[in-house]
């Protein structure tokens, strides 16, 4: 029993962030004190991909360069 209540308390702070998005969207979280010592930051990273394609003017197409993952948005939630 004793272990059970440890883990409650553990995550009695703690939330799921995959209900704020879409599922696997989240990729980063970061929590802590980023402006003074006052202030409890949270700061949410959604990414995703981004698709490179070079242009071919003899062939007249595109051709698939990589995939890159980049930010598209980043929460910032200050208490």
């Amino acid at each position: 029993m004793a272990s059970y209540t440890e883990n409650v308390e553990e995550k009695k702070d703690s939330f799921y962030l995959e209900t704020l998005a879409l599922p696997g969207e989240i990729n980063s979280i970061v929590v802590g004190r980023f402006f003074n010592r006052n202030i409890e930051t949270l700061i949410l990273a959604k990414s995703t991909f981004l698709s490179i394609f070079h242009n071919n003017d003899e062939e007249d197409s595109f051709d698939f360069v990589d995939h890159i993952c980049v930010y598209k948005e980043v929460y910032s939630l200050c208490t």
